[in-house]
């Protein structure tokens, strides 16, 4: 195939793969250059090609020792090229784009060949076998048929007017624009490296709007924009999105966190200025005001997500003391409880007790008194049993213990409220005395050139 086929190919072929990993190669004369020459690099072994004719010293020593079509046209070759450049553009600079791009744009040059009669050895040495592009001879292309190469320098060419908006923008940003939904937005916001400006339409019951701004924060249902001096909410809970176009800036923006301990209002506001705040979570000693997004309200701690400003205000009027609150052991009452059923329990454990006792005297005053011996040995005999009888013995020792245990708890009880009642008058006193003080973290965008 000719040098205006290769060229015009390589660079259509090489964008449009290029573009799957965002890299446009028609965005900088580097990746041009690099691109017509990767393309046209293969024909160095035949001397009469126009970079055969350009690098000849380079070019006849190939084409004597190999021929035309063998070693330069293999993807051994290739891949051996491919990572010296690779290496190369890594040592110097970092990326990987331009090996990207002479991978692409070489390979190009072989994909093309394939497409003729004769093909090319794809994996020369190992083999010489040609590869081809189909497999039917008749459907290929034969090398200086001038109608058959106008054709596909005219199909090149279309391709690459018509591929413009893909070369542009990459092949995953197009996609994501092609569908414009919420969701592309998110992928997109995603992978982007750079500021995205995002054009939309929506509309809230009958009322439609539209506009563009740009986007600070992405998920498959919500969406910040910047517009102007204001934010734009795309919610898909409160709206109807009906389209959404990201573009690319080249602009970067990222967050930066601001933690701050005791401050006071003054300090916060000149740390919040005119900032765009992504994240605010302040809480204070005291009740303070704060206007944001239209609204003012007292507040002893306040976070919010995306704003623009927000403003902080001392309450300088009496603070509203904190009020002291007994707190009871709650162990006491349980133990008090205790302590009452042990009590009855003692109490009948010693009416038992008390009337075995009165039995044992009665017995014994009977068996004093009687004179029968018949009637005297019953008698005996039931004194004998009553007397072996066990009976259950108050548990007077645990009794004082529960009574011991209780006074000591009503103790700690008491010594601990009193802490705590004179720590709160002690607060009071100093919130009486103190101004506000803040304690919080801020997060701000910053945007390049805004």
């Amino acid at each position: 195939m000719r040098a205006p086929n290769h060229i015009i190919g390589g660079l259509v072929f090489t964008g449009i793969c290029s573009s799957l990993s965002g890299v446009n190669v028609f965005s900088s004369p580097m990746y041009m250059g690099l691109a017509v020459g990767a393309a046209l690099l293969p024909d160095i072994d035949h001397p009469k090609s126009l970079i055969g004719t350009l690098l000849k010293p380079i070019s006849v020593p190939i084409n004597r020792r190999y021929g035309h079509r063998t070693v330069t046209h293999s993807g051994v070759t290739l891949v051996v090229l491919t990572l010296a450049v690779a290496v190369i553009e890594k040592l110097s600079s970092g990326a990987n784009s331009l090996a990207l791009v002479f991978f692409f744009a070489y390979f190009s040059h072989l994909m093309l060949d394939m497409m003729t009669l004769q093909g090319v050895p794809l994996l020369y040495p190992i083999t010489k076998n040609p590869f081809v592009i189909p497999g039917n001879p008749g459907y290929r292309i034969r090398t200086g048929d001038l109608r058959a190469e106008g054709v596909m320098f005219c199909l090149f060419l279309s391709l690459g007017l018509f591929l413009r908006p893909l070369f542009e923008h990459g092949f995953w940003t197009s996609y994501n624009r092609l569908f414009g939904t919420m969701q592309h937005l998110y992928l997109e916001f995603q992978r982007s490296e750079d500021l995205l400006e995002v054009r939309y339409l929506a509309h809230k019951g009958s009322l439609e709007f539209s506009g563009k701004g740009f986007c600070l924060e992405a998920s498959p249902g919500r969406a910040v924009l910047l517009q102007g001096d204001s934010l734009v909410v795309l919610d898909k809970a409160e709206v109807v999105v009906k389209e959404v176009e990201p573009t690319h800036t080249g602009r970067k923006f990222f967050f930066r966190e601001h933690r701050f301990v005791g401050i006071g209002a003054d300090s916060l506001q000149q740390l919040i200025g005119k900032h765009i705040v992504a994240r605010l979570d302040v809480a204070a000693n005291r009740p303070f005001l704060v206007t944001a997004n239209g609204f003012t309200a007292e507040q002893r701690r306040f976070e919010s997500g995306f704003l623009l400003g927000a403003v902080f205000h001392e309450l300088h009027d009496s603070v509203e003391a904190e009020v002291f609150v007994y707190e009871p052991n709650p162990r006491i009452p349980v133990l008090r409880e205790q302590l009452r059923s042990l009590r009855r329990e003692n109490r009948s454990r010693a009416e038992v007790v008390a009337r075995h006792a009165q039995r044992l005297g009665a017995l014994e005053a009977e068996l004093l008194a009687e004179r029968d011996m018949v009637a005297r040995e019953a008698i005996y005999q039931e004194l004998v049993i009553e007397r072996k009888r066990k009976l259950p013995q108050p548990g007077f020792d645990k009794e004082h213990e529960l009574q011991v245990e209780i006074a000591a708890l009503l103790e700690q009880e008491r010594a601990k409220n009193a802490r705590q009642q004179e720590a709160l008058e002690r607060r009071n006193r100093e919130a009486e005395l103190q101004p506000a003080s803040f304690t919080g973290y801020l997060t701000t965008v910053e945007i390049e050139g805004l």
